[in-house]
């Protein structure tokens, strides 16, 4: 039965995958990453990196633009 709580181990590699996020995006180009070179870079499959990174967009972390039918994400300013 689950109380409900996060793992240590859990919470480390939660921040260690969006801390690792957050580098790739700060060293972009200045127009941003999508999804795809996000995951790339980061060594997770897309659909993993589309949720951190519309968690980090809630949080106020990222920024999102859409240019046609791509996401652009950059670090908020």
């Amino acid at each position: 039965v689950s109380s409900g709580k996060i793992s240590m181990k859990t919470k480390r590699k939660v921040e260690g995958t969006e801390g690792s996020i957050l580098s790739s995006l700060r060293f972009a180009a200045e127009w941003g990453m999508t999804i795809e070179d996000v995951a790339r870079k980061n060594k997770i499959n897309r659909v993993t990196a589309s949720k951190y990174l519309a968690i980090m967009e809630v949080k106020g972390l990222v920024i999102l633009r859409t240019v046609g039918r791509a996401k652009l994400y950059s670090l908020k300013k």
